[in-house]
């Protein structure tokens, strides 16, 4: 026949369980005093500068040599005229119509201006520091009380454990 766990065992089972359940979520409470803090400020700076500068470009000639000559009352080349480009110009064009002398004489493209812009960054960053004093102060009665039971809970706790380890595998 089973023995049947008695009253006394049940209340005293639930007693330490409901015990332990309130010890273990019991928690201490901070005071509220504020902490001393330390700020400093972040601060982000950016700075533009606006850089120009003037390009200087050489002189520069381009030229073009011939003969010229009246036929008929009309001008005309005489002999094979001498075109000669500059660094950056092209040979002179060079017609005649109706008596008239046209030149045209062309440049590639220049730049002659140039600007840019540099940008210098600051960052200051926001440092904050709280120093923590810990004071000691002794324990309260409660305090004082909570641990004792603690520790006879935890004593009975181990004795009956043992207790049932020895119950199961003591050899029969």
């Amino acid at each position: 026949m089973k023995n049947k766990p008695n009253k006394i065992t049940l209340c005293l089972f639930y007693f330490s369980f409901l015990f332990l359940a309130i010890g273990t979520l019991v928690s201490c409470k901070s005071s509220g005093v504020p902490l001393p803090e330390k700020s400093e400020v972040n601060t982000i700076t950016t700075k533009v500068v606006v850089r120009d500068t003037v390009f200087e470009i050489l002189q520069d000639s381009s030229y073009y040599n011939a003969w010229l000559e009246c036929k008929d009352g009309k001008v005309k080349f005489k002999g094979e005229p001498v075109a000669t480009p500059g660094k950056s110009l092209k040979a002179p064009k060079v017609n005649i119509q109706d008596n008239q002398l046209k030149v045209d004489c062309q440049a590639e493209a220049q730049k002659l201006f140039a600007q840019w812009k540099d940008t210098y960054k600051t960052d200051i960053q926001k440092v904050t520091v709280t120093h923590t004093n810990y004071i000691k102060k002794p324990l309260t009665w409660w305090e004082k009380f909570q641990i004792f039971c603690g520790r006879v809970f935890l004593t009975l706790a181990l004795y009956y454990l043992i207790k049932f380890l020895i119950k199961i595998f003591k050899p029969v």
